[in-house]
């Protein structure tokens, strides 16, 4: 639903008549404390945001850092089409808001507005991680 949508800091600034178009693109999931959400070197076929719940991020088995509600990951894997950075453990019941490839392709089409913004933050992560 919409409202849920609004937690999520990149979609914050969008108008809710395209925000409820976007949530017939995103399926909901709950994974429990100490499941692997993605992981390294995966197929990177989902972009996701955690709506409630913390994780960690590992690469190389090493923690680099840790998400909550509003972070998302998941995005450059799927506008690189490249295999997952790093993975994603959950270190509490996560409850995730989940966007397919394929429907990233089509919100690409009906709200390029919205992709352009998640473009932008996949831009400015793969230039921090250089």
């Amino acid at each position: 639903d919409a409202t849920q949508l609004k937690r999520i800091p990149i979609f914050q600034d969008v108008p809710d008549d395209e925000l409820r178009v976007v949530t017939t693109f995103a399926t909901s999931d709950e994974v429990p404390e100490g499941t692997a959400i993605v992981k390294e070197g995966d197929f990177a076929n989902h972009f996701m945001a955690i709506e409630e719940g913390t994780a960690r991020v590992l690469r190389d088995g090493q923690e680099v850092g840790q998400l909550g509600p509003g972070d998302i990951f998941g995005e450059m894997g799927l506008l690189e089409k490249e295999k997952r950075s790093a993975t994603i453990e959950a270190t509490s019941r996560v409850k995730l808001i989940k966007i397919e490839r394929w429907e990233l392709q089509r919100m690409k089409k009906m709200l390029p507005d919205v992709y352009a913004k998640i473009e932008q933050l996949a831009a400015e992560r793969q230039s921090s991680d250089a």
